[in-house]
């Protein structure tokens, strides 16, 4: 599959393996854990991506269902979490020809461990190492066994605000199947509390791969979050796409529920 959309699948990746938690932005990590004994459940319902204006003049469709992320508190700075995709749907269409793939999304197993914190100023710092176990039903993802590591920041602002930003570094099967290549990516937000229930945010996202600079990705999007009630959030995000090789337009709805 990465051989036959390369760069739409770079952006797919980039949405499945960073889910977010409860209160902050959508592709952007928490640094923040899990406490001991509870159990947080991250849904993206429904993640739907256009992208109309490759450089092989084709069309690409992605959507993706039930992204589902399970986290374990085991410690007050350690969680566990394994993470799956119940239904991936990619389409792509050039030339009068049409392909369409469906299937499973692959199985992600990450650990996150919050080695610094300050409560006195809202500032915290973690690391997640993670390995991505290929599901490769319909044709969807690939067949090799991926991972990487995730380094997530955040601090809290005067008046309600909050900024946080995210570095990561993955080790990607390569397009020729016969070895891998690395990826590094940035992201990083500015959120604002509305109200108790309200907040908005703002996005940017940036990946590159190691294999060449010319196929790196770049995003941009807003998104609000409604606290429905103390244990569910509702969230939604529009991503704009700043270069060819990114996904044009992607629509991003998530459930969280927390017990």
């Amino acid at each position: 599959m990465r051989r036959a959309f390369p760069s739409a699948l770079r952006a797919i990746v980039i949405a499945l393996m960073s889910a977010a938690a409860p209160a902050l932005a959508q592709v952007t990590e928490t640094p923040q854990t899990v406490a001991p004994g509870k159990l947080i459940v991250e849904m993206e319902g429904l993640s739907l991506g256009f992208d109309r204006h490759r450089d092989d003049g084709g069309h690409f469709t992605a959507l993706t269902l039930a992204n589902t992320l399970v986290s374990a508190g085991i410690t007050s700075t350690v969680d566990l979490q394994v993470g799956a995709t119940l239904l991936v749907r990619q389409k792509f269409d050039s030339g009068g020809l049409s392909r369409t793939q469906t299937g499973l999304g692959d199985l992600v197993f990450r650990a996150k461990w919050k080695f610094w914190g300050d409560e006195k100023i809202g500032a915290a710092f973690a690391v997640m190492p993670y390995v991505k176990v290929p599901a490769n039903t319909g044709g969807v993802g690939n067949k090799a066994v991926e991972g990487g590591v995730i380094f997530p920041w955040e601090l809290n602002l005067p008046g309600g605000a909050m900024v946080g930003a995210m570095f990561q570094w993955d080790v990607l099967r390569n397009d020729a199947g016969n070895g891998y290549d690395s990826r590094w990516s940035a992201t990083g937000f500015i959120q604002q509390k509305l109200t108790e229930a309200w907040c908005v945010y703002g996005e940017a996202t940036l990946a590159v791969d190691s294999a060449s600079w010319a196929r790196r990705t770049g995003a941009m999007g807003v998104g609000a979050m409604w606290q429905f009630s103390k244990v569910v959030q509702f969230d939604y995000e529009l991503l704009r796409g700043l270069n060819r090789q990114a996904t044009d337009w992607t629509h991003v709805f998530r459930i969280n529920w927390g017990w």
